[in-house]
Formats: C-alpha cells, sequence, structure tokens
C-alpha cells in the first residue's frame, strides 16, 4: 500500500532547503587550491553559509479521501486544518547530495514528521527515511525567474516508528492508522517554485503539496508499483508534450484508478497556476500498442475520466491542487464493462482533444503513454555509500500493467546525468554486481552490490572515494522502449584508508577536516573551527558525540554524510587518545604541497547566468552538450 491508496491525507504549504553552495564546485574539495574568497556570496556560491537544513512550514492538511469521497474542511473530518509539522524536540532534517559530481539525487536525512492540532497535542509522530528526489523537470514555464527556480521534483518514503494518539476523534486517522501495519505511513511531497535568488522574499523557500497513506510491510518505501506513464522528452529537462512522469493505481477489485498528477502538470508560475494544455483525460487502449502513438481515434480507446486541473481561474487551480495533491481517483464501475475485464493487460494514454475537434472529438493527441507493454523495473533505493569490502542488497522491483512480474533483468553501467561530469574522471576500477538477475513470482530480486576490499584506489585525488551508477533492462521490453533517466542507482565507493593506530592532527585529521571547514563555513564561523588545532582540541566532547551518531540523526557529523566508516574511526580515535597535555595529538605540520598543473582542469562551455552556475540547470545544460558530441546518444 502507498500514498496513492484509500484513506489519505493531502497537505500543502512551504519547504525550506537552507544547503551550502560551495561544495557544489567540485574543485573547491582541493585543499592545495582552496581560497577564502570561494566562501562570500558570489555568482558560484549563491548561500555559501547554508546550514543545510530540510523544513516544512505553515503546512497544512487542506484535503483527504475516506471511502471514496474527497474532504475539503474541518466540517467533513477534523484532520483537515491540522498542521504537519517538524519535530518539536530535535533540530530540523539536512538536505544531502551524494558527491559534488553527482548533485541530482539529493537526499532527505534525518527528518521526523508530526500532525499536530494546533493546541499542542500531537496525533502523529513519525521518522522520514533517507530517500533522494527523482523525476527532476523544467515545470515552472515563466521565466522571471532563472532557472534553478523553474524545476520541480518528487521525494517518496515512509514515515517509521510512528506514534499514535488514538484519541484524536477523526474518522479520517483512525481508518488511515488501521490501514497501515505497524502504523507505518507512506509520504509522497512535490516540490516547486524554489527560491535559490537572493534578492527575492522566498530564498532558500519553495512550496510543497503533498499526501500521506498507509504502508504495508513488504511494499516498496520510494516508489509506487503500479501503471508507470512514460513520456517522451525533447531534451533532459522538458517533455515532448509538456506532461512529465506520473503513476497511476489501478485497484481493479474496487474498479477505481489514482492517478498521481502533482508533479507532472506544467505551471506558469513560482506559486502555481496551470499552464493550458486544454482538457486532459485519461484512456485505456482497446489495442495493445508496443511502440509510441502519436494520435488515436475516438473508437480506438475507452475514457476514464478527465483531470480537474482546469477548474476555471487560477484560484480555483490552487484550491484543487491543495485538496487533492494533483491526485485524480477515476471509478469505471459505470463506464463500459469492457474496461473492468480489460485493464489488467491494456495500456493506459493520457490524451487531450485533437486540434479542431469539437465538443465531441472524433481524434486525440497522446501526450503520455504507459510503459510498452506494460513493463517496468525499478530499484526501490537508488543511492548508496559503500565502504571497501561491505555489500549492499538493492530490493528490485519488476512488474506488467503494475503486477508482479517473473523475468530477467540484465545490470550494466549507466551514469545518467554523471555522464557529462567535469573532471576528475569517475567510473573507473569497477564494482562487483551479477550481470543479470531473475525476479521471483513477486516480481522481485536483490541485487547484491560488493565493494572490493581494496577500494577504488583514490582516483580523483582530492575527494575520498568514487562514483559509479548501474543500471538494467529488461529484455522483455519492447526496443527503444522510453526510458526514465533517472532510474538507476548511484554508489560512491569510499577508499581504502590505512589509519594510524595512534592517529594526530598532523598528517592524518587535519586534511579531513580542512576539507569541511572550507566547505562549510557557517559551523568555523559560528561554533568550532574545523581547520584550527585549538579550536577543534577545545570542542573534544561534542566533536566525539557528533562523530558517532548515526547517519540517520539529523546531528550527524558531517552533515553530508560523505565520510567512510574507516576515517571517521580514525577521527574518533584521535579525539579520544589524549597526549600528555590532555589534548589530542598535533604532531608537525609538513611542508606545503604546490598545487598540481593538473588541478586547471577544463569545463564544459555554456551559456549560464550567474543564477545557474554551480546548480541543477547547470548539469542539465552540461549533459545536453554531452549528448550532442555524442550525436545524441545518452
Amino acid at each position: 500500500m502507498s500514498y496513492l491508496d484509500q484513506p489519505r491525507l493531502n497537505f500543502s504549504g512551504m519547504f525550506q532547503a537552507d544547503v551550502s553552495t560551495i561544495n557544489n564546485d567540485v574543485t573547491n574539495y582541493n585543499n592545495a587550491t582552496f581560497t577564502p574568497e570561494k566562501q562570500k556570496l558570489s555568482k558560484d556560491s549563491w548561500n555559501p553559509e547554508g546550514t543545510g537544513n530540510f523544513r516544512l512550514i505553515d503546512c497544512q492538511i487542506t484535503g483527504g479521501v475516506l471511502n471514496g469521497k474527497l474532504l475539503s474542511s474541518a466540517q467533513d473530518d477534523p484532520a483537515i486544518g491540522m498542521l504537519l509539522e517538524n519535530a518539536r524536540e530535535r533540530v530540523y532534517g539536512k538536505l544531502v547530495d551524494l558527491d559534488p559530481q553527482q548533485q541530482m539525487v539529493s537526499a532527505i536525512w534525518g527528518m521526523q514528521l508530526r500532525l499536530s492540532d494546533g493546541a499542542g497535542a500531537n496525533l502523529f509522530v513519525g521518522d522520514y527515511e533517507p530517500a533522494a528526489f527523482i523525476n527532476l523537470w523544467k515545470r515552472q514555464q515563466h521565466e522571471s525567474a532563472f532557472h534553478d527556480q523553474t524545476l520541480a521534483a518528487i521525494y517518496q518514503s515512509v514515515l517509521s516508528q510512528v506514534a499514535w494518539k488514538c484519541d484524536h476523534g477523526s474518522p479520517l486517522l483512525a481508518a488511515l492508522h488501521a490501514a497501515s501495519e505497524q502504523g507505518w505511513l507512506s509520504i509522497n511531497m512535490n516540490l516547486y517554485g524554489y527560491g535559490r535568488d537572493p534578492s527575492i522574499p522566498r530564498y532558500t523557500l519553495g512550496h510543497v503539496v503533498g499526501s500521506i497513506g498507509p504502508w504495508r510491510q513488504g511494499s516498496p518505501k520510494h516508489f509506487v508499483p503500479g501503471r508507470q506513464m512514460i513520456p517522451a522528452f525533447s531534451n533532459a529537462m522538458t517533455p515532448a508534450h509538456g506532461v512529465s512522469f506520473f503513476t497511476c493505481l489501478v485497484q481493479e477489485q474496487r474498479r477505481r484508478i489514482s492517478a498521481d498528477f502533482g508533479n507532472c502538470l506544467p505551471i506558469e508560475g513560482a506559486d502555481g497556476g496551470f499552464q493550458n494544455l486544454g482538457r486532459l483525460l485519461l484512456a485505456l487502449d482497446r489495442g495493445n500498442p508496443e511502440g509510441p502513438l502519436d494520435t488515436v481515434s475516438a473508437a480506438s480507446v475507452a475514457i476514464l475520466g478527465e483531470v480537474g486541473y482546469q477548474n476555471g481561474n487560477a484560484r480555483a487551480q490552487q484550491d484543487w491542487y491543495a485538496r487533492t495533491a494533483g491526485i485524480e481517483d477515476f471509478d469505471y464501475s459505470q463506464l463500459d464493462p469492457w474496461i473492468a475485464q480489460n485493464i489488467g493487460q491494456r495500456p493506459l494514454l493520457l490524451l487531450t482533444p485533437a486540434a479542431g475537434s469539437g465538443e465531441a472529438p472524433s481524434s486525440y493527441q497522446v501526450l503520455v503513454q504507459e510503459s510498452f507493454g506494460g513493463l517496468y523495473a525499478r530499484a526501490d533505493s537508488i543511492v548508496y555509500r559503500l565502504n571497501p569490502d561491505e555489500t549492499v542488497a538493492a530490493e528490485m522491483y519488476a512488474t506488467r500493467y503494475g503486477q508482479p512480474l517473473a523475468t530477467t533483468l540484465v545490470f550494466g553501467t549507466q551514469l545518467g546525468l554523471m555522464a557529462s561530469s567535469q573532471p576528475p574522471t569517475i567510473n573507473t576500477g569497477k564494482l562487483d554486481y551479477p550481470e543479470q538477475l531473475n525476479t521471483d513470482a513477486n516480481g522481485r530480486a536483490q541485487l547484491r552490490i560488493h565493494a572490493p576490499a581494496a577500494g577504488p584506489g583514490n582516483p580523483r585525488g582530492y575527494i575520498d572515494g568514487q562514483l559509479y551508477g548501474i543500471g538494467w533492462q529488461m529484455p522483455a521490453q519492447p526496443k527503444d522502449s522510453p526510458q526514465n533517466i533517472w532510474n538507476f542507482i548511484s554508489l560512491l565507493a569510499y577508499d581504502r584508508v590505512a589509519a594510524p593506530a595512534v592517529p594526530a592532527w598532523y598528517p592524518d585529521i587535519q586534511p579531513i577536516l580542512q576539507q569541511y571547514a572550507n566547505l562549510y563555513p557557517i559551523m568555523s564561523r559560528h561554533l568550532i573551527d574545523l581547520a584550527d588545532y585549538d579550536s577543534v582540541a577545545a570542542h573534544v566532547r561534542i566533536l566525539d558525540l557528533a562523530f558517532s551518531l548515526p547517519q540517520s540523526d539529523p546531528n550527524h557529523m558531517p552533515v553530508t554524510r560523505d565520510l567512510s566508516d574507516a576515517k571517521r574511526a580514525m577521527i574518533l580515535r584521535w579525539l579520544r587518545l589524549p597526549g600528555a597535555d590532555g589534548k589530542p595529538l598535533k604532531g608537525k605540520a609538513a611542508a606545503p604541497k604546490a598545487a598540481s598543473p593538473a588541478e586547471a582542469e577544463a569545463r564544459p562551455a555554456l551559456a549560464l547566468d550567474p543564477l545557474q552556475t554551480a546548480g541543477k540547470t547547470a548539469v542539465f545544460m552540461a549533459y545536453q552538450a554531452y549528448q550532442a558530441r555524442q550525436g545524441g546518444k545518452p
């Protein structure tokens, strides 16, 4: 079960992503060439003192669904109007990139959410399981804001360890609690309208609309194994027909489809207001095409219903979006009986009437169609960090028309937008994983990925470890099936570290902490100067605590979660083994090394506005330039 099931809560509000930006530039990781000038506000670093905090602001429950009925006010159910808030007794979550060369899987760590009645009582409190965003695209069409601010993405995860208060008086919450195994919940968030221009009022703020539904043990945590609608893209950022990826959940016993349009419809401006795409209709193809469709006749499809995004003026549209989170529930129980008989074996289509077709269209343009043959495979988690000689098991799922499928999956290198990464070179060396796996009768398999004990050999010099990407194919899928460019696993494999038995500030600890001092100046300026031995030695206890916390803790150090187990153990050993003066061993500084001529690394020449530099749009544009050089190939 998932947020697309019923019962369901919908919420709307703002979010803050106060990210640090110095770490967006890969060359800033080089201690030998880093200068304090890079810590100042500039076109290359628009938020140099970012805290990394991610939090929800003024989020309310704005709608819900119970027993097929849309709830819109507190008169419908007392849960409507309640607040979805951050933890009361712990710090905010943290927004973390995997690596400076893979910034397109930013993940939320250490966040706790609670549903509050606004008068001090919590209805439930749960831990948000770390998840990376997916389906990033250029959603905002109006160009008054620059580039990264026009992008949108989704986060899907679960709230675990949920503590419920059962005297809330809400039938909707009671049903949600009863439907969720162990009380855990599925949550989906659509993020858009982010403000990264320091001159605007909503600097570091954006809009969020989302849903919370039941979760069942054994279900994926980070995606819905439903019907996957895969558009063609005209470039890396823009779908060919204006509508991006979305998922439909077909519940054949209830004869109901829940379709999530929350992140797939283009908007005019940062505050919403949908672009007018005309009437949008969800339909079932009466044939069984295994190739792309451009137009279809009215006789060749069965219409399931119309998307309610176009309800008059912008205010009405925003109200629809807030109440439904963009999820439309289509009841086909009273429609053509052919639909119920064939919906499990025919593809879904999103249509708009063909130009000039009038009130009773004879033909439709196909905006998005279901994955060819209804075939789809996905890894639940798409981001991993691996220490030397460590193995992770990625849960794989294969489906056909939303149902589990026993099939073969073939694995290989896929770098996605990392392929265009500027130096240093990535994907050198290898990881150990099988070339293919067979999924079981439940459509599941475990992809076991092992990092060699020797590590990748420090191929990137001043950055720990190496980046890899693993993609997959389903041989049964028709040739040239459109693919989701975000559908692959990103891995960071750490270097092997030969740590001394008795480490010292020089030469063991200083290079590590110096890098964090360079990249995250807010800590050094306001708490501990990580580049200064005396400052660090004066704060041994708090540093020992921070480096000891699990990655899931919001106070875990470092915020970026990019420190290997071996280096963390070495730092803790140093903190806990004081010298005769009671302080951690200082050692003796070596003579500084001259920067290598190779550090003047080539960057792609891109026509970037200052607010685009070192951001997501810059990665998109570099990827498009890379594709052009490759003759259009990924």
